[in-house]
């Protein structure tokens, strides 16, 4: 075992350790929890309610919440449905099922479309895919029955794919605007890098969505959304559980006491750097590894609104670091920051209130690292040959 490996392997060690205590306290909370209401109770009860009424009555927050609590003798927390229209045709099928059945199936799927999109991307070390079953980022999504592993699946094969299969990572990048905060950024930089094919397939897939959302809702749909969408973005800044749970520039400038203008300026800044960034590499690097890395994380500090359950492509950038430096090893700053970003759950769970600060914080450093081991990667390399010393 050479020297320098030793301390990522005892890290690692204890960071799976870690990771393995979460999923067994996973494993006793779904076994023991008294109560069943999560964030899939919201998607649930929004498709039961299309049963009966239409997707405006949805987006109605008084009469979605009345109709949230006549499904559960349990008192819930107000909880809007904010997500398009089209991305109601998604959850529109689990209507039909009991809401523990319905969770089931949608963890399930998830799940394995993730494990899908992860051992793509660490191929051909697939065998390291396996760790995210136990990353913190996964329990909380399967905790709270969130959208966190299906989008990071779409993110990492619109973007690992881009160059090999543009269609389909076109295609991928296009369903990503189920959750549009996320999705912007990933179609600017399919503009921005010119991949002409990837670009119409991503905008044929968004307009068919669209207009399939328009056949079977209308067009008071996406008018009502768009009111609850402004109602819900002006509360934003004053959600005392969006600042615990937020991981974006926004939420830490809004943390720090500036007022949403300057915060939303803030992030926009942020925004142009991180596009130029990925641009760059993709454009400079197309088939570098870290180049990917790079833009798997771009969203995440890109978008204005994003929470802890979006972070499962962090646990994705970690190991494919891993894959590509098996054996030079990594300094402490960056054993640190890779550490810090597969427990990022864990550690706004402890951060609470300085959460929306520590976060982007976090994933900025790692996208720093990203980008070190991309200019290194492009540095010409001296053969091993005496002729060269």
């Amino acid at each position: 075992m050479a020297p320098q490996t030793r301390p990522l392997i005892i890290l690692s060690g204890i960071v799976l350790a870690l990771s393995a205590a979460m999923s067994g306290a996973y494993l006793y909370f779904l076994a023991h929890a008294g109560n069943t209401f999560n964030d899939f109770f919201v998607f649930w009860a929004a498709a039961r309610q299309l049963q009966q009424g239409t997707l405006p009555d949805v987006y109605n927050a008084f009469g979605f919440q009345t109709f949230m609590q006549s499904l559960t003798p349990e008192t819930l927390t107000p909880h809007p449905f904010v997500y398009p229209p089209y991305t109601a045709l998604l959850f529109w099928p689990f209507a039909v099922l009991p809401f523990h059945t319905g969770l089931l199936v949608w963890n399930g799927l998830s799940l394995l479309l993730y494990l899908l999109a992860v051992r793509h991307a660490l191929r051909p070390q697939t065998a390291f895919a396996w760790a995210v079953l136990i990353a913190p980022a996964t329990m909380v999504n399967l905790t709270f029955g969130q959208t966190g592993l299906l989008t990071s699946a779409l993110t990492i094969f619109g973007f690992s794919l881009l160059n090999r299969r543009p269609a389909i990572a076109g295609c991928a990048l296009g369903l990503l605007a189920i959750k549009p905060q996320l999705a912007f950024l990933p179609l600017l930089v399919l503009l921005t890098t010119r991949n002409r094919k990837a670009v119409t397939i991503a905008a044929i897939t968004v307009s068919l969505m669209t207009a399939a959302s328009l056949a079977v809702f209308g067009t008071e749909a996406w008018s009502a959304w768009l009111l609850s969408l402004d109602r819900f973005s002006g509360n934003l800044p004053d959600s005392s559980s969006h600042h615990q749970n937020g991981v974006t520039i926004y939420f830490a400038l809004i943390t720090l006491g500036t007022n949403r203008h300057v915060a939303m300026a803030g992030q926009v800044a942020v925004l142009a750097a991180v596009l130029w960034a990925v641009t760059r590499a993709l454009r400079k690097t197309p088939n570098d590894p870290a180049a990917t890395m790079a833009a798997l994380i771009s969203p995440l500090l890109a978008t204005p609104y994003a929470l802890i359950y979006d972070l499962p492509v962090l646990s994705v950038v970690c190991l494919m670091l891993i894959r590509e430096r098996p054996g030079a090893g990594f300094s402490n700053c960056q054993l640190l920051a890779m550490t810090a970003a597969w427990c990022l759950p864990l550690v706004v769970f402890v951060a609470r209130t300085q959460a929306g600060i520590v976060a982007p914080a976090v994933m900025a450093t790692l996208f720093v690292l990203v980008l070190n081991t991309l200019r290194t990667n492009s540095k010409p390399r001296l053969e091993e040959n005496p002729k060269n010393i």
